[in-house]
């Protein structure tokens, strides 16, 4: 049987812009969108200065910064870009993978895709295939990711957003394996700051697009990675979950890969607080009612 690694390598290869139906690419641009307001909205707060601060100091680049008269390196722009998606925790939710896919996706596939000078339907390709299997792979975990300490968004972010970049890079199937098993060692997110407040959850997006570029150029060039990314034993699932490893359900990354597109199913946040909080929202609305 094909491994994981081996069946989402070939759905980033193989799938064509045809591919998708007009309501996803719709929608895929309709959470741009989304993504790009927020990172506005963001510009304009502490947390944001100072990272653009430390990141300015690092080097320049030609990479944009969104809503910031300043350009950064390829890695550093997408890493402040996803700190500004996230940095509001206004963005997009994919409730079944608990988990904000815009926040790492569209940044990578923006800075990849203008440093290559890719074109519209090239980038809204990737994008849509960056989103989905970040989408599948947190949704395999069964919430177990959060309860393991680890935030979804930026475990889970990287490995969509490799194949995103390994699909506007070009890279063949056998190259796209061998990111997956690098972005293993590179995917990262602790849920800490979100029990004592601090600003590091607002990075994990960006760290997991930083993450994914630096993951699938270092396969493009032919550096080994493992394949079992996924059903390794020390792969994703048994090492990230721990004890709740059980309950994943890995069947569900490729279940209808390719003919049901779970990522279409984020939500849009009507209110600019964590979703976790809406439900109470609504039942206040109604209660006032």
């Amino acid at each position: 049987m094909p491994l994981i690694s081996e069946k989402l390598a070939a759905f980033a290869n193989r799938t064509a812009f045809e591919d998708i139906p007009p309501e996803v690419v719709g929608r895929t641009k309709y959470l741009i969108l989304d993504a790009l307001g927020i990172a506005f909205a963001s510009s304009c707060y502490e947390f944001a200065q100072r990272a653009l601060l430390a990141l300015s100091g690092l080097g320049g680049g030609g990479n944009t910064v969104i809503g910031m008269p300043v350009k950064l390196s390829l890695r550093d722009a997408a890493l402040m870009n996803g700190t500004l998606v996230h940095g509001l925790d206004f963005d997009d939710t994919y409730l079944p993978g608990s988990m904000h896919l815009t926040a790492s996706a569209v940044p990578c596939a923006l800075g990849v895709g203008a440093d290559i000078g890719a074109s519209g339907r090239e980038v809204l390709t990737a994008l849509a295939i960056g989103m989905e299997v970040s989408a599948r792979v947190a949704a395999a975990g069964k919430g177990g990711f959060q309860q393991a300490g680890f935030h979804p968004t930026g475990v889970a972010g990287t490995f969509g957003c490799t194949l995103l970049a390994s699909r506007l890079w070009k890279m063949n199937i056998e190259q796209m394996v061998l990111a997956q098993g690098i972005a293993l060692s590179t995917a990262c997110g602790t849920v800490q700051p979100m029990l004592d407040g601090t600003w590091t959850k607002r990075m994990h997006p960006g760290w997991a697009a930083s993450s994914a570029i630096t993951s699938a150029a270092m396969a493009r060039q032919g550096y080994l990675g493992p394949k079992e990314s996924y059903e390794g034993r020390f792969g994703l699932y048994a090492l990230y979950l721990g004890e709740y490893a059980k309950n994943a359900d890995q069947l569900l990354i490729a279940e209808k890969l390719g003919e049901t597109w779970e990522f279409a199913r984020s939500s849009i946040k009507l209110f600019p607080a964590c979703h976790q909080a809406h439900a109470f929202m609504n039942a206040a609305i109604k209660i006032a009612g």
